[in-house]
């Protein structure tokens, strides 16, 4: 083995993996958090850093085209993968893993990329950086139908007007989260009008029914410390995460009915025990008060909707991870408590 092969091998023994749910993947989703938490790869949140892209769950149709310009969005040298169930992750990321590794394939690619014409989504490249938890892929977005909105060089919409509570004028921009996001429910899009970093509308637009409909049931135990494990990932907290998917993973093979006062206790200590900032103290609080509730009920797109408006942007996406399991998208399974 020539040096080239060292550094090759050694530049691609931890490659960073972008993980982002299909309609219905949330169990290929956490098998692959399990199987990259168990080989310490670590998760990508964007996709310029990303070396994979790993696709959770099938990938439907009218995503097809969005998947391609957010695959278009990784650096070379890449490697996509797309695990259709938990069975399929450990196989897909050796092959990743291989494809990284693979001088005469990157090589090809490089090629192919450079005889391709340069995007004309330039929206897709604007560093959003500024936004805390408001990174998010434009890349299945209709950009074409905005109304009278004015619209920027690239077809970038402008922001308009509106008059706040005192009267005085202030800007109204059309914002999209989704449907490809990291820790992010598969398919979900949401398009927010903000005031400001107040979301003042949102209009929620859901995956094909069909393809949500076929995730498997996941126990309602396990969509909660999933929930709390997305919450902790978005404020960068990979130890306390970390903690909670192992607590997840723990509880995927229950039915999740008598185990509820034992994650009120853990839930609660976490509470107690961790220095968290206000919002997701809040949207945890919300997890003990809601998500083990035997009278919750899903969130259809009103009651989405209505629970979102008024809460700054920054927040929207914390509180979207903490309420999945009430999003009727596949993902947990309606269990009956003592």
């Amino acid at each position: 083995m020539g040096l080239r092969d060292l550094v090759v091998r050694a530049a691609t023994s931890r490659p960073r993996v972008l993980v982002v749910e299909m309609p219905g993947g949330a169990p290929a989703r956490m098998a692959v958090e399990r199987e990259l938490d168990r080989r310490g790869w670590p998760v990508g949140t964007a996709p310029g850093s990303a070396d994979v892209l790993l696709l959770a769950g099938e990938v439907p149709e009218p995503l097809a085209e969005a998947v391609e310009l957010l695959w278009d969005q990784l650096p070379g040298p890449r490697a996509r993968a797309c695990p259709s169930g938990p069975g399929d992750v450990a196989h897909e990321l050796d092959a990743a893993q291989a494809s990284l590794r693979d001088d005469l394939r990157q090589r090809a690619d490089a090629r192919e990329r450079d005889r391709e014409p340069a995007s004309s989504w330039v929206e897709d490249d604007m560093d959003h950086g500024d936004m805390d938890h408001g990174d998010m892929d434009h890349g299945d977005m209709d950009h074409g139908d905005h109304g009278d909105m004015e619209m920027a060089p690239g077809g970038i919409p402008l922001a308009e007007g509106d008059d706040d509570r005192d009267g005085l004028e202030m800007d109204v921009l059309v914002h999209p989260l989704g449907p490809l996001l990291d820790h992010w429910p598969g398919g979900l899009e949401l398009r927010t009008r903000l005031h400001g970093d107040v979301v003042a509308e949102v209009e929620v637009h859901r995956p094909a029914a069909e393809a949500a409909e076929a995730a498997d049931d996941v126990p309602v135990a396990a969509a909660t410390w999933d929930a709390v494990a997305t919450v902790l990932a978005l404020v960068g907290d990979e130890v306390w995460a970390r903690r909670a998917r192992a607590l997840r993973d723990q509880h995927l093979g229950l039915d999740g009915a008598g185990d509820q006062h034992a994650v009120r206790a853990h839930l609660a200590r976490l509470a107690r025990t961790h220095v968290l900032p206000h919002s997701v103290a809040d949207v945890l609080g919300r997890l003990l008060d809601e998500r083990l509730d035997p009278a919750a009920h899903r969130l259809d797109d009103a009651a989405l909707s209505s629970l979102l408006e008024g809460h700054d942007l920054g927040d929207v996406r914390l509180m979207v991870a903490a309420h999945a399991p009430l999003l009727p998208l596949g993902r947990a399974e309606e269990v009956g408590h003592d």
